[in-house]
């Protein structure tokens, strides 16, 4: 009996020394974060002597750090980096957003724009010099002007979209002829008006065209203008809509 009572002892004298490391290490270890922690946030080695925007070309940096809400001399570790991404994702012109902290003074942060793929009718100068801006995920945002088509009608979203992936095709099919478009009329979705410089050509449903089929309508097209030029014919526009994978007619008028 006087054994186990004696092993029960050792035992429990263990137990409690551990306990007592244990709780030591805590409070040191709390101590100390403690001691960093302020360190940290009070040195002025770490207050924020930069900050740098890249990838913009369109949005003016001053519009980025106004939205960012960062100022330079804030301490860096309490800079609330999510809650600066949110603010930036609420201008619809950026489209990917990355922001993270240079040590021991700088912030860094890195866009990527909306690329425009037209322009909205009757939205010119909305803001200052903005005008009405429309990418090829159906995005519209303000931006600068630029050469670009512009979009006339299709008010609705479902029939502006047609309008925008029928545009994204012509890019991918033929940038060429996408450059000389002036404008794109949407109004009618079973008579798309495209003009460019050369001639209005008339286009019926676009919506389920694909870029194959448009390929070979380019270049149905393409022979059908060689020869009207070979011939010195004028012409005002061209009537597409009872073409179909680039066979049957095309209506000079």
């Amino acid at each position: 009996m006087k054994v186990k009572r004696w092993r029960k002892r050792i035992i429990w004298r263990r137990r409690f020394l551990r306990v007592l490391q244990i709780t030591l290490f805590s409070g040191l270890f709390i101590f100390s974060g403690y001691e960093i922690y302020t360190f940290l946030i009070g040195s002025p080695y770490f207050k924020i002597r930069e900050i740098i925007i890249e990838g913009n070309t369109d949005i003016d940096k001053r519009d980025i750090i106004a939205l960012l809400s960062i100022k330079k001399g804030e301490n860096i570790f309490k800079v609330k980096l999510n809650q600066a991404r949110r603010n930036l994702g609420s201008l619809k012109q950026i489209r990917e957003v990355n922001i993270h902290r240079n040590f021991p003074d700088r912030i860094v942060v890195r866009i990527t724009e909306r690329v425009p793929i037209a322009q909205l009718e009757g939205r010119d100068n909305i803001h200052s010099d903005k005008v009405e801006l429309i990418d090829k995920e159906g995005i519209a945002f303000l931006g600068k002007a630029r050469k670009i088509p512009k979009i006339l009608g299709a008010k609705d979203n479902e029939r502006r979209q047609e309008v925008v992936d029928f545009l994204a095709k012509l890019m991918a099919v033929d940038f060429g002829l996408y450059q000389k478009i002036s404008y794109i009329d949407g109004s009618n979705p079973r008579r798309i008006k495209l003009k460019t410089e050369q001639a209005l050509f008339i286009w019926g449903p676009v919506a389920k065209e694909t870029e194959d089929q448009l390929e070979k309508t380019l270049i149905y097209l393409d022979l059908v203008l060689q020869d009207l030029k070979k011939n010195n014919r004028t012409f005002n526009y061209l009537d597409l809509r009872f073409l179909k994978d680039g066979k049957g007619e095309i209506i000079v008028g």
